[in-house]
């Protein structure tokens, strides 16, 4: 069942033979010796025998119950108690606080569209912080094809054949540790994210000079952060 401290108890190793109500009255009359009982469910089915779910008023007395009625025989057989997995909804009704399944389902429903909302605006937003670093990149003249730049997360390939495409630049960057993705904001102009500036730093020594084409050499540098 549970470690966790709550008001549901699980029963087991309870007589069956003993009819249900007799024991529902038996199990209340034991266990209201040690505080308020709030719900008693028996169940029995072909493959449920032998097991009920009690609930008391608070955690304390159900904790309470449990030390001083674990083993306790009733009906000739000794009662094994533990903490239920989950409280039983009567508690909810006793509090004032139930929410039918379908009601909470619903809710969670909307609280899931909820965050996935969140999380493409998010991702929205960072592409678009992406685009205006790439955008900054460009204009900025000391950082374009700066072959003293620090290193960093991102390469930065200035000088790429008419030919070349995004896609092209996933199959070759895309075999190396830690690559995140890659992107052209025009023709020549290419970009490769990776996760960490060290896995941006295999990546470049291992391609710098690549033939493209012929005639044309991929020549890379570290962009920014």
């Amino acid at each position: 069942m549970s470690d966790l401290p709550q008001r549901t108890l699980y029963l087991n190793n309870l007589n069956s033979s003993i009819k249900k109500d007799l024991m529902t009255k038996s199990l209340k009359t034991l266990f209201s010796s040690h505080g308020k009982v709030i719900a008693i469910d028996i169940i029995r089915s072909r493959h449920l025998r032998g097991q009920a779910w009690i609930t008391l008023e608070t955690t304390d007395v159900a904790t309470a119950c449990m030390s001083k009625l674990q083993g306790f025989k009733i009906f000739e057989k000794a009662m094994r108690v533990q903490y239920a997995k989950e409280e039983n909804d009567r508690v909810a009704k006793f509090e004032g606080t139930f929410v039918p399944k379908e009601v909470k389902a619903a809710r969670q429903k909307k609280r899931k569209e909820r965050e996935e909302k969140i999380a493409a605006a998010k991702a929205a937003e960072e592409e678009e912080g992406d685009a205006k670093k790439q955008k900054t990149e460009v204009s900025d003249g000391a950082a374009v094809g700066d072959p003293d730049a620090p290193p960093s997360k991102r390469l930065f390939a200035p000088s790429l054949p008419a030919e070349c495409t995004g896609d092209m630049l996933d199959v070759l960057f895309s075999p190396y540790s830690g690559f995140v993705r890659s992107t052209m904001p025009r023709p020549g102009l290419g970009f490769v994210e990776f996760l960490d500036a060290e896995a941006a730093g295999r990546a470049k020594e291992a391609l710098q000079g690549f033939k493209l084409t012929p005639t044309d050499d991929l020549q890379l540098f570290f962009g920014k952060d």
